[in-house]
């Protein structure tokens, strides 16, 4: 008998059925059984192979689900046998009938094809184990707390008895539903195929197959656009002409490369350098009209703090009002990307009434007369496919990743291959690079090229792209597939942090443990997987190279939504269209916030939800009123709530504390002082729990799950212990004079001291961790002194540090830097010696942040061949993003900046502001890497200096290709 409990989690059962069995014993030694299923899904129409996948997917669905409540039951058994006095017996006979029943999903499937009673098994399975699963935990959850002692006292512990009470009677009715499953697989005559025992798609393989790709490409490079770049900057860049208002628009396709051609003009040195500023908009079809315009005018304009709820109250006149007379006063380009609505463009009319100054919108659209209601006058440019030698770089340089593509080395077989591949795609610039990253993975070799040129339906005209879509996401490993479609639940265009989405699918139980190795690595693994398949993009990168942002293309967006929703996965809502919250059974809902109000619509009656989100256009966010909370909470098997999208302005309702559940818990809370509700510590499965705003109670600490903390302030227990512990963002030592904490994982910590005996607490604390890589300590009184050492035994791996506070070591603190340092951020540390020549020692360091006050002195010198790896250098008072102190100064004191020749050979973005006793700009003639570079807020001498052409110190920087001078 072949049970769950004996397979490994992570390693998905492939799929099988019938057919393939007959067509690999009529040719066992000609074709493999994946072969075989790959050919007879050549054999059947294109409605049948796509109902063949589904019932596949479903399937797999089930298995998966059945496999991690069967592994669950198994380690309940062993580990809980006091606490599961009385119902043990239960527990035993449903992991055996788990075990058995995925034994026959596989037979399920194939008959699932001619009955639909079969199919419907196969989702009745799913739905218990779901509802088995909920009940473990339940019991876990409820009678852990009471595990103390002797064994012999737990089993007499009233609140454990009640406990085991219940999921005996949740058991039972689990066990009544399982005998009737068990009875309808008899009816309808399913049988147990076996284990075939095929792991070569496992997850596992992948990723240790795989190589990580820390230089990321993108698609800004891809071939093709250079002509039509040509064309396009030209028009742009007329001023004498046409300085009155015009539009610009790209048109085609979706897939065909608008998006990449509009940030290729937007990028371009000439552009930046003509416009007084670029403004970049994602419009697609999930934004108000109302909420683009306010989008725009914070770009276009300098909002103070005191404005910002003045805008949320502008009418649609008075926002335009503001906008034009902005655009008056500048010459602005402002992008509007993927434009659906004709509306939009009407707007634009009245935004760039009276504009005379060659300000420009250049808008991107699939829609012919959405382009020519933006500007009659301007004909659109109408983007044509790719001819064939751009169609084979392109595919080369996607399949060849780390080479050439005009020097690939190929076998003449090989490229003619590549060429009837290439020919395949149409010229679509989206499918040639999904079929590229698939081929990349692969051995370059005719044979594997060959039978993928087999493998598809190719002869279904128009489409091509959807079939390469589809071979490449059925190519991934079930777990890697559930997180591919996750990614349905985001906005169009949405720059999806990297962190959030790794502890989502942690959270959703589909990263499984690989080794010795962190859940977090192996979903970073994978997250870079689908980077190299082209499935994803990486959109911006950390100073460590990992993926900080990611976007999806819509077309591959649109099939993760249209694949989810038929697999039951998951569907998106949203209240700007006909997209109302699902009203029959589904385990994830994304709710997109587009207009306002939120109406009450929220389906309560889904009392299984696992997942909800709930996401709003970036910079609008909506505020919801108590009513709409309180229904959001009543999903008490919840695993992910996400509500970041939503303002929340009252008290959480005492629902709260029934979603017992939760792993993941995100919120944005607007109540002054508040603590949050101390019955967070009911949560006694949470991993990551990510809150603005608020305080927290000393509860939170009784969750020993706990993965990820993130929140205001919170003050952790005198003494405390959390083995799972990763990040603590961020921690204060509150009134203790000592601590006993103990987080030997921990891998990012971010302290705040308020006393100066903290100081000695905060070494006590370092001492302890051994796998911190990025380390944030911001000293809360001027007078608090902030002390290193590298004594710590995290030295050499911490990766990222962030002092705030006042530094008296100076020289001797900076050279007990850790080394392998790749970001730093200095802010207030008052040096009295200049910092630069011993930090451009350290030889991996690519961003260097000096905020406020970091040195006092009147001279800086960066020495020759220091700052080897630099590739951002940040001068400045305050957050780029928060220059409205701009009055204040970085270096009050600085006058004369050396830079000498072979200092930071690699720098390409330098923002320098507010050091108003600087005369004139260092020798940055030197540095010819240097792409971009902005003055902010600088001596009235020196920004004369720097003016172009005429300027004393316009030698030094006419080389950068992107310069930006502001005085304020």
């Amino acid at each position: 008998m072949v049970t769950a409990s004996t397979h490994d989690q992570s390693t998905p059962f492939l799929i099988f059925c019938l057919a393939i069995e007959a067509i690999t014993k009529r040719f066992p030694h000609q074709i493999n059984t994946k072969k075989a299923h790959l050919h007879l899904l050549q054999l059947v129409s294109d409605q049948e192979r796509e109902s063949v996948c589904v019932r596949e997917r479903e399937r797999e669905m089930a298995e998966f689900v059945v496999t991690t409540v069967a592994t669950k039951l198994s380690q309940m058994v062993t580990q809980e046998l006091i606490l599961l006095h009385g119902v043990n017996d239960e527990l035993e006979w449903m992991e055996r009938e788990l075990g058995w029943i995925k034994c026959f999903l596989k037979d399920a499937d194939v008959k699932g094809k001619r009955d639909q009673r079969v199919k419907n098994w196969v989702n009745d399975v799913t739905e218990l184990a779901y509802r088995a699963e909920a009940a473990i935990d339940s019991f876990l959850i409820k009678v852990r707390p009471w595990k103390v002692g002797p064994t012999w006292i737990n089993s007499f512990n009233p609140m454990a008895l009640i406990a085991r009470h219940h999921v005996g009677v949740e058991i039972r009715e689990i066990k009544k539903r399982l005998n009737e499953i068990k009875v309808a697989r008899e009816t309808y005559g399913i049988q147990n195929l076996g284990d075939d025992g095929d792991t070569s798609n496992s997850i596992s393989i992948i990723i240790r197959r795989r190589h990580f790709s820390l230089q990321y490409s993108h698609d800004a490079d891809i071939v093709g656009l250079v002509n039509d770049q040509k064309i396009l900057l030209e028009r742009l860049l007329m001023n004498q002409q046409q300085q009155g208002f015009c539009v610009i628009s790209i048109v085609g396709i979706g897939g065909l490369g608008k998006t990449t051609l509009a940030r290729k003009l937007y990028r371009n040195n000439a552009v930046s350098n003509h416009f007084h500023k670029c403004i970049w908009l994602t419009v697609s079809q999930e934004n108000s009209l109302m909420g683009l315009l306010r989008k725009m005018l914070e770009e276009v304009k300098v909002i103070k703090k005191e404005e910002l709820e003045k805008l949320e109250k502008m009418t649609e006149n008075d926002l335009i009002e503001m906008i034009n007379d902005s655009l008056r006063a500048q010459r602005i380009l402002i992008v509007l990307d993927d434009i659906w609505q004709e509306d939009v463009c009407i707007q634009m009319q009245g935004i760039f009434r009276n504009v005379n100054n060659g300000s420009r919108v250049l808008i991107t659209t699939r829609f012919h007369n959405v382009a020519k209601r933006a500007d009659p006058r301007s004909a659109p440019y109408q983007l044509q496919v790719l001819n064939d030698d751009e169609s084979m770089k392109l595919l080369l340089k996607k399949a060849f990743l780390y080479e050439d593509a005009d020097q690939v080395n190929c076998s003449s077989e090989l490229l003619d291959i590549g060429r009837r591949l290439m020919r395949k795609c149409g010229g679509l610039p989206l499918a040639l690079i999904v079929l590229g990253g698939f081929l990349s993975i692969r051995d370059k070799t005719p044979v594997v090229w060959r039978r993928v040129l087999e493998t598809m339906d190719w002869e279904a005209e128009g489409r091509e792209c959807q079939e390469i879509l589809a071979l490449s996401y059925e190519d991934l490993p079930h777990q890697m597939k559930l997180c591919f479609l996750y990614l349905g639940a985001y906005l169009e265009d949405s720059e999806i942090p990297g962190k959030e989405l790794i502890r989502k699918w942690i959270a959703e139980g589909f990263i499984p443990q690989e080794g010795r190795k962190t859940m977090e690595d192996t979903a970073e693994a994978i997250l870079e997987e689908l980077i190299q398949r082209s499935l994803i993009h990486a959109n911006t990168r950390k100073s460590n190279g990992s993926v900080k942002t990611c976007g999806i293309h819509d077309l591959l967006l649109d099939f993760a939504r249209s694949t989810a929703k038929k697999d039951r996965f998951l569907r998106v809502c949203s209240n700007q269209n006909d997209q109302p919250f699902p009203s029959t059974m589904c385990h994830r809902v994304a709710i997109h916030i587009i207009n306002e109000p939120l109406n009450n619509g929220i389906n309560t009656t889904h009392n299984k939800l696992r997942t909800l989100m709930a996401f709003t256009p970036s910079g609008s966010e909506k505020w919801v009123n108590p009513p709409i909370i309180s229904a959001l909470l009543r999903f008490q098997f919840l695993r992910v709530l996400d509500l970041a999208g939503i303002g929340i302005k009252k008290a959480i309702p005492t629902e709260f504390k029934l979603m017992i559940h939760l792993r993941y818990l995100r919120l944005i809370l607007f109540i002054h002082g508040f603590m949050f509700p101390a019955s967070i510590g009911d949560l006694q499965l949470l991993e990551t729990i990510d809150i603005k705003n608020v305080r927290m109670p000393s509860t939170l600490w009784n969750i020993k799950t706990l993965r990820h903390v993130k929140c205001p302030t919170c003050i952790p227990p005198q003494s405390l212990r959390l083995e799972n512990l990763l990040t603590l963002d961020c921690v204060t030592f509150g009134p203790y004079e000592t601590i006993s904490w103990s987080f030997p994982n921990l891998r990012k910590l971010k302290v705040s001291i308020e006393e100066e005996h903290h100081g000695a607490m905060l070494n006590h604390l370092l001492s302890e961790l051994r796998q911190l890589i990025s380390l944030h300590i911001e000293a809360l009184e001027s007078h608090i002194e902030i002390n290193t050492t590298k004594d710590f035994p995290f030295h050499d791996r911490l990766l990222s540090l962030s002092l705030e506070g006042l530094w008296p070591k100076g020289d001797d603190a900076i050279s007990e830097l850790p080394i392998y340092l790749t970001k730093i951020q200095l802010r207030g540390c008052r040096l009295k010696e200049d910092p630069m020549p011993k930090l451009g020692m350290l030889q991996h360091l690519v961003t260097l942040k000096l905020i406020e006050n970091v040195y006092l002195g009147e001279t800086m010198v960066c020495s020759a061949g220091g700052f080897p790896r630099l590739e951002s250098l940040f001068i400045l008072f305050d957050d780029p993003k928060q220059m409205l102190l701009a009055h204040q100064e970085a270096m009050p004191n600085l006058e004369e900046w050396r830079i000498e020749r072979g200092a930071m050979p690699k720098l390409t973005f330098l923002y320098f502001t507010s050091c108003k006793k600087l005369k004139m700009l260092p020798d940055l003639q030197h540095v010819i890497s240097l792409q971009t570079l902005k003055l902010r807020c600088m001596s009235e001498e020196l920004m004369l200096r720097s003016e172009e052409e005429r300027g004393e110190d316009w030698h030094k920087i006419q080389h950068v290709p992107k310069r930006s001078l502001e005085t304020w």
